[in-house]
């Protein structure tokens, strides 16, 4: 890939791949471009190649063998990833791509291949193992179930499995739930929303905690606050943000905890159909008075403040929120499944996985 016409071609296999598919939503152009601009401080400290298969004259399958040096030197490991895979369902196909990815890396002395990892793990991570019968929610990826067996045939074996949950926003909220909510607000700890005209001012202590908070977390890579202004659209926060449902945990006016959630967009971005323009903004507008969901995607709480039922909180409060919209329903996720923490506090609020995601590897051998 030399040009931007070698990326949009791929990009667009993924258009072939699931053209008969309904539960698709087609990622954005400006995304994909964006992330592989060699401004992108990621490839600072990463390097990749990106390779396609042909069949009869068409585009049938893709693949990205991704090295970040950053992760490899925090690890001490030499594991490279594959990632935006793509492929029509024919095995030979992904074999072709898998192989390719994995030569290259083999190139590269890395000793072990993971994936699909699109770059990095908050970008999309995993084949979806369960849950094919609904569209992804936003910031989640989607891809059908011969992707699972292409992988166990290659001789990929799984390494984490990623849950997301989904709320009944029907019923009432448990109890316990708003009993947890009610004890953490008379420990001391007060809540208020994101404020927009201040944007500037919350990321800056919003970077620092979100880079304290997921340390911990299987496949951070410690980052400069730049590249994470980078993720999660973090650089049009200002313009996109619903405030009432960024929530900020506050003790003695000081920023302990956060939960950033949102519409649950991909109920209007699936029928943008990947286009991103003037139009499409417009209609985005007007639309998205439709959504009748919500999403929680982060909760960060310093790592003094754990403890204090501050998530149910959060929890509480946000979908609180969304009911009083008309919501029906919220999903959770993703959730690491060995994160045995976010998954006791999640279920106080009555929710059921519904998805499950898959991260494979496999051993190379020189």
């Amino acid at each position: 890939m030399k040009t931007k016409k070698d990326l949009k071609t791929f990009y667009e296999v993924a258009f072939q791949v699931y053209q008969n598919n309904p539960n698709w939503v087609a990622p954005f152009w400006n995304e994909l471009d964006g992330f592989f601009k060699k401004k992108n401080p990621f490839w600072s400290h990463a390097e990749c190649a990106l390779f396609i298969v042909k069949k009869q004259g068409k585009n049938i399958g893709r693949i990205a063998a991704i090295i970040d040096e950053a992760y490899c030197q925090a690890t001490g490991e030499k594991i490279g990833y594959f990632g935006f895979f793509e492929c029509v369902e024919e095995y030979e196909c992904a074999e072709a791509l898998l192989q390719v990815a994995e030569d290259w890396l083999i190139s590269k002395k890395m000793k072990i291949m993971r994936g699909p990892i699109d770059g990095r793990i908050d970008m999309g991570c995993g084949f979806l193992s369960m849950g094919f019968d609904s569209p992804p929610s936003v910031l989640s990826t989607y891809s059908p179930s011969y992707y699972l067996t292409f992988a166990e045939r290659y001789g990929l074996k799984k390494t984490r499995d990623f849950f997301h949950y989904t709320i009944d926003l029907t019923h009432p909220l448990p109890k316990e739930l708003e009993e947890k909510a009610q004890h953490c607000l008379s420990s001391g700890i007060t809540l208020r929303t994101f404020k927009r005209l201040q944007t500037g001012n919350e990321l800056k202590w919003w970077t620092k905690l979100f880079l304290d908070t997921f340390s911990e977390h299987w496949g951070f890579v410690p980052v400069s606050p730049a590249e994470v202004k980078t993720r999660f659209g973090v650089k049009q926060l200002r313009w996109f943000v619903d405030t009432k449902l960024f929530l900020i945990a506050e003790s003695n006016g000081l920023p302990v905890a956060y939960l950033w959630s949102t519409p649950e967009y991909n109920q209007v971005f699936q029928k943008m159909h990947g286009r991103l323009g003037p139009i499409e903004a417009i209609r985005f507008l007007f639309a998205q008075r439709t959504i009748n969901a919500g999403k929680l995607h982060f909760v960060g709480i310093r790592k003094d403040f754990r403890h204090q039922n501050i998530a149910s909180l959060l929890n509480y409060r946000a979908l609180r929120e969304m009911k009083n919209r008309g919501y029906v329903r919220a999903e959770v996720g993703w959730i690491d499944e060995q994160n045995t923490i976010a998954h006791s506090t999640i279920a106080y609020t009555g929710a059921v996985v519904y998805k499950k995601h898959r991260v494979f590897e496999k051993k190379l051998i020189d």
